[in-house]
């Protein structure tokens, strides 16, 4: 699986903090905030479920990654979504990166990227769980 995700027994605007605070809890700042339901009805004039992309970072990792491989930053930052789906059931999904990084052919992006994966797994296990 390319990514870890859970659904929440919240608001899709009370989610955003929770995420946010998951996140920094890890030491991983937020670089971008996509909001895809506004790009799309704006660029194609369609509608579409709310749906943001959190860019997150953590400095350590990207600082570690790049020491190893210069171009590992085209994979940078680590996505996080919170999207509410039709039912109104909102979910958040991230990236895992050990998925990610394994285009890196080095034994120490694997290690980097195994302290990554594991603090993602974190974040996202920190969060409220929706029952059924």
């Amino acid at each position: 699986m390319y990514h870890f995700s859970k659904k929440l027994p919240v608001t899709f605007e009370e989610a955003i903090p929770l995420v946010k605070t998951a996140l920094q809890q890890e030491g991983l700042g937020v670089l971008t905030e996509i909001d895809v339901q506004a790009a799309f009805q704006k660029k194609l004039d369609r509608s579409f479920h709310r749906y943001l992309i959190l860019g997150a970072c953590h400095p350590h990792v990207a600082y570690d990654m790049l020491q190893i491989d210069d171009k590992a930053g085209v994979m940078y930052p680590c996505n996080v979504v919170v999207q509410e789906h039709t039912d109104g059931v909102v979910e958040v999904s991230a990236v895992d990166p050990l998925v990610m990084f394994l285009m890196v052919h080095s034994p120490q992006a694997k290690e980097i990227a195994l302290k990554a994966s594991a603090m993602m797994q974190r974040v996202i296990a920190s969060l409220p769980s929706r029952e059924g």
